[in-house]
């Protein structure tokens, strides 16, 4: 049988030229793979946090600093991909879609450089390449373009970086990475002894200077790491907004998570695990043959890091009590990785199979080609309305109009739920109605209304979240006091938006407020409904 395939130091340095030809053919074949599965998703609209992220990149583009003139709770990474997006490519939904694709080819490609050097390079293709076409179809409009994404991103490179060859940049951009990540999401925190699994098997000399050299890198990791917080911290102190940006990151979501209720009975955390079991059951079965093939070959050290790798990414759906689809994208990168490891590593079995045992060998092949087929059938299952929607688009049969209403969720264009289609028309409908120096306010979940509307907002509290969620009095005073002293030309509130961490809707929020419910009433006046949405306009007496 085969030894556990060492990590050679010079991999790739000094690698001959077929070596090199055949790692660029094969990031050029992720490149297409993820030009042919992204490419439906281009024209596809924001989400309900996309349209958050949105028109916070816009007021930061248009000079608002976050958190103090903008509030989310997300840390600051999701904002300034989106700001990069509309800044490079354009204001348009597109540009966010066309970065969250290059994103994902990138992570392919750092996944592959990292399964180069653990797994060889077949494996490490394909791991790239199954990453990139599972996240792009397995992954809806709402679930991609989310802090997630910028995770796998950088946590990827990370390990491709501690994986290569031990030289003076490579920890510390590897903690850079990391701490970029970290502004993402704080849940890389619980992927990091992964990294540290593979820093400490890479060749790094003969002991006693191996654990010194560990040592040493571990050191110069953590300090890149916390070199980019700094940065990003200071950058807040100078604006002037650190309370703010503390207050939202920290304190809200520190409140936040101790309000809910986690994850702890094994029903909900199986249910949790067959979320994302169920669509990716090729990943699952070739996982499973991943495992069981590790022994007979004796890769053994790859498989325990895939195994340790997919279990903390559950951890951190756990961590965040919640089954949204967005937050599994962080178990992809492990499932790939095994899968891979277990399709290459029978077709490495079979080539060592001789005399008595041959007959395994059938066997052998039949699972790699049945694999290979289950891939196949998951990914044409999961794409295949993707790719008819786009196609009718691009070839005009499906006007644009009809290709929004396809995407809505908890009830239909017209019926309310999440309807794109419906926020497009109320927001052409408030712009046909205001000038661009006058405020529009959305009183729920749905700034993409203010977004579509290329309208300004008078305050930073854009969704109501952080306002029913902890009923801070400051808030609601400053809330109020802003709404006050610009008065928005038109109010619109969401009838019914009712989820699972605000089990009231925006309509009975707002009624349920006396404050908020006056300052309404006694200036404004009910303009129309449409679909789901109230719509007021300011009374003139009160301009």
């Amino acid at each position: 049988m085969n030894e556990e395939p060492a990590i050679s130091v010079d991999m790739f340095a000094q690698a001959p030229r077929s070596q090199r030809r055949e790692t660029v053919l094969a990031l050029a074949v992720i490149v297409v793979v993820g030009i042919f599965f992204g490419l439906p998703s281009l024209p596809e609209p924001f989400g309900v946090d996309q349209g958050i992220y949105g028109y916070i990149a816009e007021r930061l583009l248009d000079g608002a600093v976050g958190y103090r003139d903008v509030f989310d709770h997300k840390p600051p990474g999701i904002h300034a991909a989106y700001a990069t997006a509309f800044s490079v490519f354009g204001h348009k939904m597109w540009s966010v879609r066309l970065l969250d694709l290059l994103a994902a080819v990138a992570t392919g490609s750092a996944l592959f450089l990292f399964g180069v050097r653990w797994i060889g390079l077949r494996a490490g293709l394909l791991a790239g390449s199954l990453y990139v076409a599972y996240y792009m179809a397995a992954f809806d409009w709402m679930s991609r373009a989310q802090p997630e994404a910028g995770i796998n991103l950088m946590f990827a490179g990370a390990l491709a970086l501690a994986a290569g060859p031990r030289t003076w940049w490579r920890s510390p951009a590897a903690g850079f990475a990391l701490g970029i990540g970290f502004w993402f999401k704080p849940t890389i925190v619980a992927l990091a002894p992964v990294w540290i699994m593979v820093l400490a098997c890479r060749p790094l000399g003969e002991p006693p200077d191996r654990w010194k050299q560990f040592r040493l890198d571990l050191f110069l990791a953590i300090s890149g790491a916390f070199v980019f917080g700094i940065m990003v911290i200071l950058l807040y102190v100078v604006k002037g907004a650190f309370s703010e940006f503390y207050e939202a990151v920290f304190r809200f979501n520190m409140r936040y998570h101790n309000r809910l209720q986690l994850l702890r009975e094994w029903r909900q955390i199986g249910q949790a695990i067959l979320f994302i079991i169920r669509p990716l059951f090729a990943l699952a079965l070739l996982l499973v043959l991943a495992i069981g093939i590790a022994g007979v070959q004796r890769r053994r050290r790859p498989a325990i890091l895939g195994v340790a790798w997919l279990l903390l990414a559950f951890a951190t759906v756990f961590w965040q009590a919640s089954t949204a689809k967005s937050h599994y994208a962080l178990v992809l990168p492990p499932m790939v990785f095994l899968a891979s490891l277990g399709l290459d590593g029978a077709i490495e079995t079979m080539k060592t199979i001789t005399g008595r045992q041959a007959r395994w060998r059938g066997a052998l092949l039949s699972a790699v080609v049945a694999g290979c087929c289950l891939v196949l059938l998951n990914l044409y299952g999961l794409s295949a309305d993707r790719w008819a929607k786009f196609i009718a688009l691009a070839g005009g049969d499906l006007p644009r109009e009809k290709y929004y209403a396809t995407f809505w969720l908890k009830g239909a264009p017209g019926r309310g739920g999440y309807s794109v289609e419906d926020l497009r028309q109320i927001a052409a409908y408030l712009e046909e109605q205001t000038t661009p120096d006058q405020t529009i306010f959305v009183w729920g979940f749905r700034p993409l209304i203010a977004y579509l509307a290329h309208r300004r907002m008078p305050t930073r509290f854009v969704f109501r979240y952080p306002l029913t969620r902890t009923n801070d009095p400051r808030w609601w005073a400053e809330f109020l006091s802003d709404l006050e002293r610009e008065r928005p030309a038109f109010f619109v509130v969401v009838l019914d938006d009712r989820g699972r961490y605000h089990p009231e809707t925006s309509k009975e929020a707002l009624e349920s407020n006396a404050a908020l419910s006056l300052f309404l009433h006694s200036r404004y006046e009910l303009d129309r409904t449409m679909t789901d949405f109230e719509i007021y306009r300011l009374r003139k007496t009160n301009n």
